[in-house]
Order: structure tokens, then C-alpha cells, then sequence
């Protein structure tokens, strides 16, 4: 009797797409593991010469895009290890077999050069803990996933063996832990909401302040109430608290010295760059605060601050 059957298709767009999301998810979350991973070293390791290197908006960002990526690999990977069962000759085509190539050949390299970064540190003497914690984490991760996908491409059955299920669940729960655990360097969402009301609390104070300068500037003396610095011309007018929507308050001390006073939600980030947005933290004009009501003094210095009229004039300038 004739054979009628029809041959196995090895492959189609679906298997182009769920081939190219495998190896395109996985290339993602291992680089987004790796940025993480850095960042649990900023945290606990800071460096005295950039003590800003730990950034909560960035292991934020991380969190959300491995949140949203990683289940995708989970399962389009279950997706294609069904389909090998199915058809084991899709598992022996050309695209995937490119694919893996391409995945040990950048893990390989990654590996080569984080040796070859190793060892020029070494001979320069500049070896630390946190560099070798990085070297670390990027040899875990390449070296694991050059292991794995070695393993695989040696593989000639299509069904998955104990020792690649293993590894899956340890690469599992070692990424979990890591996302999960990121939530306590991060902060929580509500914490976040309060340093962001209290960045903008400052970043009003900040211009409350320049305007007072510019005011003191102009009539050589200062306001006697934040509606003073209204102008309709430049349609300044004093912010409001974020929150209450209440004005801030104004004091002026003498003809020099002035008070700002605003109730914050929070302390400010301590050893982090929760705030490395506002460019001000500087020892010489500081904002630092805790929860709750903070004054903050401030003297003009009328030398750095000259006002208008006593600017000298410039050789050859008529005023």
C-alpha cells in the first residue's frame, strides 16, 4: 500500500518567531541579571570615590523589564521543548543550530574579555572587592549559559534530561531571588511616592530660593512674604505643596537672611542615589532633611550676590 502520509514540517513562522523569542528573551534577561547584580554591589559595597553608583531608578527599571520579559522565556521555551517531542526533527534544524552557535559564541566572549579585564586589573594593582564581585557575576551568567547551551548541542534526544531540568530550576530560582530580593534595595512603591513628592518639595524650595536672590539682587532688600515674588511678566509665582497644596513658608531674618520651611514624607535616601536627579545635594547648598517639618536658612552673600547696581561696569561700557 502507498504511503500517503504527509512529511513532518520542521519549520514555519511560528517556529521562526518562538526560535528568535527564546534566544532574543534569553540574551535580555541575562543582561538585565547581570545590571541587577551590579547594582546588589553598588548597594552593599559603595565605592568612597562614586558613591552614586547604586541608582534606585535603575534597579527599578531592571525589575520591570525582567518582570515582563522573563515569564515570556519560560514559556516559549516549554512552547518549543513540546514541539521537539512532537516533531524531533524541528529540534535538528539549521535556524535553531545558528542560534545556539550564536549564543555560545557571545557567551564565549563575554567570558574571554571579563578574564582579559580581570588581568589587566590584577597587573595594574587595582583589584577590589566590588570589581571582583563583578567579574564574578558576569562569569556566573556566561559561563552558565555556555555550559548549558554546549550541553544541549551535544543533546541527540529530544527529550530534556534530568540535568538540564535541574539547571533550568536553579537558573530559575536564582533569578527570582534576585528580582524579588532587588525589591528590598529599590524600596517599596509607597516609599517611592513619598521621595518623589519630596523631590518636587525641594525642587520648589530650590526655586523659591533663586527667585528670593533675584529679588534681593534687584531691590537690595528681601520680601516680606512669598506673594512678592509674584510677577505677571514672567508668570512666576511660588509653587504650592505637592500634596496639601498649602504654600511654603517664608521668613526673612534680616536684610541677609531668609527662611524656608516645608513638611516632608520621608527622610532623604541614605548612602543611595534615590536622588541623583537633583544636582543640588551639594555640600554648599544642602538639602538634606527628614520626615516631617525641616527649615532651611539661607545668607546672601552680598559680595557673590552683588546686587544689580553694584556690579563694576566692564572697560568701555557706558551704564
Amino acid at each position: 500500500m502507498e504511503n500517503t502520509s504527509l512529511p513532518v514540517k520542521t519549520t514555519g513562522p511560528k517556529d521562526i518567531f518562538l526560535e528568535i523569542w527564546v534566544m532574543g528573551s534569553l540574551y535580555l534577561s541575562a543582561s538585565f541579571i547581570i545590571t541587577l547584580l551590579f547594582q546588589y554591589i553598588n548597594y552593599f559595597f559603595v565605592d568612597a570615590a562614586n558613591p552614586y553608583s547604586f541608582s534606585q531608578s535603575t534597579v527599578r527599571w531592571v525589575m520591570a523589564i525582567l518582570v515582563a520579559v522573563l515569564p515570556t522565556h519560560i514559556f516559549a521555551l516549554r512552547l518549543r521543548e513540546k514541539d521537539y517531542l512532537a516533531a524531533p526533527a524541528k529540534r535538528e534544524h539549521k535556524f535553531r543550530k545558528l542560534l545556539i552557535y550564536l549564543t555560545l559564541f557571545i557567551a564565549a566572549i563575554a567570558c574571554v574579555v571579563d578574564l582579559a579585564i580581570l588581568v589587566y586589573f590584577f597587573l595594574n594593582g587595582e583589584l577590589s572587592i566590588r570589581f571582583l564581585l563583578k567579574v564574578l557575576a558576569v562569569a556566573a551568567v556566561a559561563g552558565g549559559l555556555f555550559w548549558y547551551y554546549l550541553k544541549d548541542l551535544k543533546r541527540e534526544s529530544p527529550k530534556l534530561p534530568q540535568s538540564a531540568k535541574l539547571a533550568r530550576w536553579i537558573a530559575i530560582i536564582v533569578a527570582l531571588t534576585i528580582i524579588i530580593g532587588a525589591f528590598f534595595i529599590s524600596g517599596s512603591p509607597f516609599r517611592a511616592r513619598l521621595e518623589k513628592l519630596d523631590q518636587q518639595r525641594v525642587s520648589d524650595l530650590q526655586n523659591i530660593q533663586s527667585q528670593t536672590i533675584y529679588y534681593w539682587q534687584k531691590k537690595e532688600t528681601l520680601p516680606v512674604s512669598l506673594n512678592e515674588l509674584t510677577d505677571s511678566i514672567s508668570g512666576y509665582s511660588a509653587s504650592l505643596d505637592p500634596e496639601t497644596k498649602t504654600p511654603y513658608e517664608y521668613r526673612g531674618l534680616n536684610n541677609l537672611v531668609f527662611e524656608l520651611c516645608a513638611t516632608f514624607s520621608a527622610e532623604t535616601p541614605k548612602n543611595q542615589a534615590g536622588y541623583e536627579t537633583l544636582s543640588f545635594t551639594r555640600a554648599d547648598d544642602n538639602w538634606q532633611h527628614v520626615a516631617g517639618r525641616v527649615c532651611f536658612t539661607r545668607t546672601i552673600d552680598p559680595v557673590l550676590y552683588a546686587p544689580n547696581n553694584q556690579i563694576p561696569a566692564k572697560p568701555g561700557v557706558i551704564q
